[in-house]
């Protein structure tokens, strides 16, 4: 089988099994001009006619890399033009707007992700990003470093909400394979070579021994990330009814019902209270509401004007506008 005809069965393969794309549907590549996200274009377009979908793109030029950023959205420009692909280009001001106890590889991703949604809106689409078999092992053994649980061990989700990634079950090698077969010409971003980045560091010096070890290393992730993916998820309906039994009304809950939950149970739990309020879930944000809700009583700042409270048996997340006094300057 030659490496197209492989990389179209794994899309196709990945796009069936999650139920990523139906009939009628659109789809819209994020599209850096890598050979990942190039290969997922072409990819997906030769498919249109079987998959029934209508595929675009959206590019979004970060201006973090001055004329290699502005070459990358020009030869994108091209690219979807000599395909014949809908194309929405955002521009974003990514050091303009960093905030504060942020940092730039934060804000760049906050506000790509923002340009996603944009263009999912637009064009009534989900967004096909570029993410690979080798992406999905890199970032579970980044979060094994930095010490993680289940969610972590899962990887990255074939799909989210309006986000697929179809390329999912694809290696880098087979990708690079596959533009070289169909002479298609890719942008390469040299920050990718530089080992000051942890993500960069595993790839380019952790990955080959551990291919070395097992080649089979990419295959043996997936299918460890798509069994713990189920037992996540069942996990995560449990602590759904869990706390559906625990409501007392909208946004309050039982605090004896919520503590006496097994832990797996108890802090997933808390997850869904924390975005119940639009916060965010983190280990430090759910320890501590999770050490109050034990204690039976407390109250803990977990965001600007959000706290975390318990009190006479009631578990909640309080919206409380605080006065912050301004430094004298």
């Amino acid at each position: 089988m030659c490496i197209t005809d492989k990389i179209r069965e794994k899309l196709l393969d990945a796009v069936k099994r999650y139920d990523m794309l139906k009939s009628g549907d659109n789809a819209v590549v994020a599209l850096s001009g890598g050979a990942d996200s190039v290969t997922l274009l072409h990819g997906l377009k030769s498919l249109e006619d079987e998959l029934g979908i209508k595929v675009y793109a959206c590019h979004v030029n970060h201006n973090l890399r001055g004329e290699e950023s502005d070459g990358d959205e020009a030869y994108v420009r091209g690219l979807c033009k000599e395909m014949n692909v809908p194309l929405e280009v955002f521009s974003v001001d990514v050091k303009g707007s960093v905030k504060k106890h942020e940092s730039i590889e934060e804000r760049a991703r906050e506000l790509r992700y923002e340009a996603f949604a944009a263009a999912a809106e637009k064009f009534g689409a989900k967004v096909a990003t570029a993410h690979n078999a080798c992406d999905n092992a890199e970032t579970v053994l980044l979060n094994m470093l930095r010490g993680t649980g289940l969610k972590g061990l899962c990887g990255i989700p074939p799909k989210r909400d309006y986000l697929i990634r179809p390329l999912i079950f694809c290696a880098r090698e087979e990708i690079e394979a596959y533009c070289k077969e169909n002479k298609l010409k890719f942008v390469t971003d040299k920050t990718n070579f530089s080992t000051a980045y942890t993500r960069n560091k595993i790839r380019i010096e952790l990955m080959p021994k551990l291919l070395e070890i097992n080649p089979s290393f990419y295959e043996g992730v997936g299918r460890m990330t798509s069994a713990l993916t189920e037992d996540s998820l069942y996990l995560e309906e449990q602590a759904a009814n869990a706390l559906k039994d625990a409501r007392l009304e909208y946004g309050k809950y039982s605090s004896e019902k919520l503590k006496i939950l097994p832990e797996p149970l108890f802090h997933r739990a808390i997850s869904l209270i924390l975005r119940e309020r639009d916060v965010e879930p983190s280990a430090l944000r759910i320890n501590g509401f999770a050490e109050i809700i034990s204690a039976g009583t407390g109250k803990i700042n977990i965001e600007k004007n959000k706290f975390a409270c318990v009190k006479k048996g009631v578990a909640e997340i309080m919206i409380i506008p605080q006065k912050y006094r301004k430094k004298n300057t």
